[in-house]
């Protein structure tokens, strides 16, 4: 079969084509939210799995229901999905530290991703495939670049694992020794789990942000810490 005459198989309402497309938007909403998942966001891999599949089904169905009844029209459907998307991605936007603000790039991410649902509801797989591995690059790679353009005294935020939260007090000695200053901390601490913290960190003192990774990597007791926004 050509490629041609397989992209226009693919774009007919079938089963097969609603099998492939929806298990497309599984993988290429899981691709995205992997990584978001790996940072500590609090969007992860399902997210973004469930908000990439249900815009895919909506599309589908919006297919659908035109060739069933020829009438209305199948798009709109998926222009409820874009603008309704916004509610679930301004929950993930908090305001921590001084004005600090949180979530921005998981909002977005979670509002593209359903527009790549959409694309590839529609039969347009290519598309969505493209999309995917943009978006990945962007959350993954741009964020040092992003990191590196800042201003030297912007806030930013900081995942901690610790072996109790006590250790949170030679965190702050720690990054005051490096003239920077602690914001807003949030601290989960599950059962029959070790404590995490997300530590907003105001950078007033110029140094750079490997310094003070690597100075807190120093500290006993903390397991793991590490740069998320």
């Amino acid at each position: 079969m050509s490629i041609a005459l397989w992209s226009r198989s693919m774009s007919e309402l079938s089963i097969l084509s609603m099998i492939l497309r929806v298990i497309l938007a599984m993988i290429c909403g899981g691709t995205i939210g992997w990584d978001r998942q790996r940072s500590k966001h609090p969007a992860g891999m399902r997210t973004y799995m469930l908000v990439c599949l249900g815009a895919c089904v909506v599309m589908i169905t919006g297919e659908f229901l035109f060739y069933k009844y020829n009438a209305g029209d199948p798009a709109r459907l998926g222009a409820q999905v874009i603008s309704g998307i916004g509610f679930l991605g301004a929950g993930s936007i908090v305001i921590s530290g001084r004005s600090k603000i949180r979530g921005l790039t998981t909002a977005a991410g979670l509002w593209t991703s359903a527009c790549i649902g959409l694309v590839i509801g529609t039969g347009f797989l290519e598309c969505g495939v493209v999309a995917t591995f943009a978006v990945y690059i962007i959350v993954k790679y741009f964020k040092k670049l992003e990191g590196k353009m800042v201003y030297n005294d912007g806030w930013f935020s900081l995942y901690v694992q610790l072996e109790e939260i006590a250790r949170l007090t030679e965190l702050y000695e720690c990054t005051g020794s490096l003239g920077m200053k602690v914001g807003d901390v949030q601290i989960y601490n599950k059962k029959d789990e070790l404590p995490e913290a997300v530590v907003s960190i105001q950078n007033s003192s110029g140094k750079s942000r490997e310094e003070l990774l690597a100075a807190l990597h120093g500290i006993k007791g903390i397991i793991e810490v590490k740069y998320i926004s």
